[in-house]
């Protein structure tokens, strides 16, 4: 992970801005923060012509009782940990989360703009599993970037995943938030983003 001290007013201004991938992805980190999943949280985006068309973030149904809302004492809550189902069957409807590309893809529909997503492009915070790489294949996703690999318990599955996405995406690439980039958006984070630097008049 990436260490430095948040610039200061005038620093901060003069780091040139990110690029279109570099913005894309920050905002995908803000929106992991909606998750409501105990375990995972995860972000994405997804952008067509440089502009934002939807977001998502992995949780339970509208309705459903969150994992976030449901730990006592301290003690973080999994409702697939608790019932027992084992890693290879989550996906199966042992998880009551929806995955943060599915919210996505389900709100261009609701919205009424999911003629756009031929072409567009995925930044999410995890690399999708093998659902949501078919529902972005479905959509038409071409580019998808990443910042974490997906990881679990069955090597060879998350490989044969790897072999699917590279073969269903025009791009398939992991992407990280790093250097100057960084420093500029912790700073807009963390700081007053708009404070004034030059004087008024």
């Amino acid at each position: 992970m990436t260490q430095f001290q948040i610039p200061s007013l005038l620093e901060g201004r003069l780091i040139s801005r990110p690029d279109w991938n570099q913005y894309f992805m920050a905002i995908a980190k803000v929106v992991s923060t909606r998750s409501t999943c105990s375990s995972r949280p995860v972000g994405c985006v997804i952008a067509v012509g440089n502009r934002i068309l939807a977001t998502g973030y992995n949780g339970a149904p509208p309705g459903a009782p969150h994992c976030t809302d449901q730990g006592q004492d301290g003690q973080i809550f999994c409702a697939r940990r608790a019932n027992n189902v084992p890693d290879e069957l989550k996906l199966g409807g042992g998880c009551c989360s929806l995955h943060a590309e599915e919210n996505a893809i389900e709100l261009a529909h609701r919205f009424g703009v999911a003629d756009l997503l031929p072409g567009s492009t995925l930044y999410s915070t995890l690399s999708p599993c093998v659902r949501c790489i078919n529902k972005l294949k479905a959509n038409s996703v071409a580019k998808v970037y990443f910042e974490l690999a997906y990881e679990s318990v069955d090597r060879a599955r998350d490989q044969a995943w790897v072999r699917l996405a590279k073969e269903s995406f025009e791009v398939y690439e992991q992407l990280t938030i790093e250097g100057q980039d960084a420093k500029k958006i912790a700073g807009a984070l963390l700081g007053i983003t708009s404070e004034r630097l030059l004087p008024s008049g």
